[in-house]
């Protein structure tokens, strides 16, 4: 019996690559002691015209109640996780994720937190978490301005945020 549930899944696996099946993992939501716990995934997608959208975080906006959790898969490779300091409060602890392929953080306190890959954030690898209302914040562009990065990783934060405001 166990060898049929394997060729199972190898079968349903081949079938779903042959017919250029994705199965999206990035918005799956799981509950566990009353907190949700969002997966993003960090992708590469061969298929873009520039690096600008190659590299992506799987959702790169990620809206979270506070104690929600945050998986992040496949930081491998070249993929890493880092707080961004613009925007990152000093009270919270770090986040520096690299060469993990299952990582979690949790966001206990409202507000807006910056990630980025540490390797492709110039392409505009980025994401932020908005936990609860944002702790109030409704402009982030003194803390974008103040950011060490290259401008297509500014703009990313910029309409990352500006789609944050429109509900999007």
């Amino acid at each position: 019996m166990k060898h049929f549930w394997a060729a199972l899944v190898v079968a349903l696996a081949g079938s779903a690559q042959a017919a250029d099946v994705t199965v999206d993992m990035a918005h799956d939501v799981s509950q566990a002691a009353g907190h949700a716990e969002h997966v993003v995934d960090q992708v590469t997608d061969p298929g873009a015209s520039a690096a600008r959208g190659m590299f992506q975080f799987e959702p790169s906006l990620l809206r979270l109640a506070p104690g929600d959790r945050m998986v992040v898969l496949n930081s491998t490779g070249e993929h890493t996780v880092h707080s961004v300091p613009a925007l990152w409060p000093a009270d919270k602890e770090e986040v520096a994720i690299a060469n993990a392929p299952r990582s979690e953080v949790q966001f206990d306190a409202p507000g807006v937190y910056g990630l980025r890959c540490r390797r492709h954030g110039q392409y505009g690898m980025v994401m932020l978490v908005i936990v609860g209302d944002g702790g109030g914040v409704t402009d982030i562009s003194t803390q974008v301005q103040a950011m060490k990065a290259r401008p297509a990783e500014k703009k990313a934060f910029r309409d990352l945020f500006e789609s944050y405001l429109n509900g999007q």
